[in-house]
């Protein structure tokens, strides 16, 4: 079996890009063998996968850059890829044969002039998921699979059960909890996304409480300007983003997430799977996930006063959380390799 991995950046730097490096990883661990077609590599890997730059494209306006990368991609099949070999795909390109849907689809007003924006990125997510070559379309959460669902009626031959992010092992020191200096952390690059805004919110009705209460930030550059005044900067340590996640999940004693809208939301699983409390909004698409998720998911709708009564409840009781059971990234890419099987055998391979 010959697999193709596309992805813009493959490297550890970010949810989208490590979902496809791990995979990749463990596809080759599993005896699948594995090239990856990418702008450029930023994370080495030990094992034996062949890594293709294609080269950098225009950053700005984004669907410029799909439309660019993507025309790169069917070239080089076109000019390199046998017809055995499958195409999985994390990006919006149209020659691919799987694709994973790793964000929330769009949802442009209808009222409103047209603009290129809008009618290219609708035109890429559409073609993303209904192209001729396409045989499966596998979301990352029930939240996905429904929107999949209502906007554009994917046949279920097609549209697979989810197939959420694994969960590295990640070691961290047990650390002494303080229920006077409790620490609240909050990690994510596309914050206001993700909700830092709120979570500064919850955090300063937790002070109202917890005088010492403070609050680590990791993701982002520690330049940016996030709305926190001087006096608040001192109990505050903004990290920035962090290779080595051990260190920031090393730092904190509750997590905190409640972003608008996520299609998963990797920090929550892995959070959960060290026993940390974690506390992240409903519309995550891990909040579908209980079985393998021990956290409290609340509406993001709700007052800033209620997720921090909801923490201070968890603080009282010692900060003690079950720890989740999400999927490791062996199951993830044994789930992936039966998709495969399922559509060589379709070929008669």
């Amino acid at each position: 079996m010959e697999v193709i991995q596309v992805v813009k950046r493959f490297g550890l730097c970010g949810g989208m890009e490590e979902y496809a490096f791990r995979l990749t990883e463990e596809l080759s661990k599993i005896g699948v063998k594995v090239k990856v077609l990418c702008e450029i590599q930023l994370t080495s890997t030990d094992h034996e996968i062949t890594v293709i730059e294609l080269g950098k494209s225009i950053k700005k306006p984004r669907w410029l850059s799909h439309l660019q990368f993507s025309s790169k991609v069917s070239r080089w099949v076109k000019n390199n890829a046998s017809r055995s070999v499958l195409i999985h795909s994390h990006e919006r390109i149209s020659c691919h044969h799987v694709t994973t849907i790793h964000s929330t689809l769009f949802n442009f007003p209808k009222k409103g002039f047209p603009s290129l924006r809008k009618s290219f990125n609708e035109y890429l997510e559409k073609r993303e998921m209904t192209c001729k070559s396409v045989q499966k379309v596998v979301p990352v959460s029930f939240l996905i699979a429904n929107e999949i669902k209502d906007k554009f009626r994917i046949p279920d031959s097609k549209l697979c059960l989810p197939i959420p992010p694994g969960v590295s092992q990640i070691k961290v020191e047990k650390k002494i909890f303080n229920p006077e200096k409790p620490v609240i952390g909050f990690m994510g690059k596309e914050w206001k996304r993700k909700g830092l805004p709120k979570v500064i919110e919850i955090w300063r009705e937790v002070r109202n409480n917890i005088v010492q209460a403070e609050l680590c930030l990791a993701g982002f550059e520690p330049s940016e300007e996030i709305g926190l005044c001087e006096e608040e900067k001192e109990k505050v340590e903004i990290i920035g983003y962090v290779n080595d996640k051990a260190s920031f999940y090393g730092k904190i004693d509750i997590l905190l997430h409640p972003a608008k809208k996520e299609a998963y939301g990797m920090v929550i699983a892995e959070a959960s799977s060290l026993g940390i409390p974690v506390f992240f909004s409903s519309e995550c698409g891990v909040s579908s996930d209980k079985s393998i998720i021990a956290g409290t998911s609340i509406s993001v709708r709700e007052p800033a006063l209620f997720w921090a009564n909801s923490i201070l409840s968890q603080i009282d009781s010692c900060g003690t959380a079950c720890k989740g059971k999400p999927l490791d990234w062996t199951e993830v890419s044994r789930h992936f390799k039966n998709i495969y099987n399922r559509i060589l055998k379709k070929w008669g391979h």
